[in-house]
C-alpha cells in the first residue's frame, strides 16, 4: 500500500482534497486491536520463542524481557523498544494514527464549534449594546462553519 498523501502547506482546498484522499486511504486499514497479552508476548509465543532466547537476541536478561511484556500491557513502553523487540523477532512495526471520526467530520466540527462560539460572543456583544434585533437572521452558521473550513482554516485549532 502507497504512504498517505502530504497535507503540508495547501491551500485550503487543496488541505480539503488531501484531507478526503487520507480518509480514504485509512478507511481501508483494517480494523485491528492489539492481543490481550500484548504483542510482544503473541509474536515471542507465536514463534515458540522463549524469554531467554529473545533476551539473548536482544542483549537482555529474560526478566529484562518480561519487563518489556509488562510495559507494553502498562503502555508505559517506549515506540524505539517496541520496534527493537519487533526487529529480533524478525518483524517490523508499524505505529499509525485511526481517527475516531474521519478526518473531514473531524474538522467539520471544530469550524462547527467555532462558528457557534463566536456567534455566542457577538450576539452577547450586540445584546449588552441593545443591537440584537434581527441579529439571528443575519448570522448565517453555515456560512460561518464554511469560513471556517477554508479562509479561516489555520485558525481552526486555536
Amino acid at each position: 500500500m502507497n504512504s498517505p498523501p502530504s497535507t503540508r502547506g495547501l491551500a485550503p482546498e487543496m488541505r480539503a482534497l488531501q484531507r478526503r484522499q487520507l480518509d480514504g486511504w485509512l478507511s481501508a486499514l483494517p480494523a485491528l486491536d492489539p492481543p490481550r497479552t500484548g504483542w510482544i508476548r503473541t509474536i515471542r509465543d507465536a514463534l515458540g520463542m522463549s524469554l531467554a532466547q529473545l533476551g539473548r537476541r536482544l542483549g537482555v536478561s529474560p526478566q529484562s524481557v518480561l519487563s518489556l511484556e509488562q510495559r507494553e500491557l502498562e503502555e508505559t513502553i517506549s515506540v524505539g523498544k517496541l520496534r527493537e523487540a519487533a526487529d529480533a523477532m524478525g518483524c517490523e512495526l508499524r505505529v499509525v494514527f485511526l481517527p475516531r471520526t474521519s478526518l473531514e467530520e473531524a474538522v467539520r466540527e471544530q469550524a462547527t464549534r467555532q462558528a457557534r462560539a463566536e456567534r455566542q460572543r457577538l450576539l452577547h456583544t450586540m445584546r449588552l449594546e441593545a443591537q440584537d434585533d434581527g441579529v439571528d437572521a443575519v448570522l448565517d452558521e453555515q456560512r460561518a462553519i464554511d469560513a471556517w473550513m477554508t479562509t479561516r482554516s489555520r485558525r481552526l485549532w486555536d
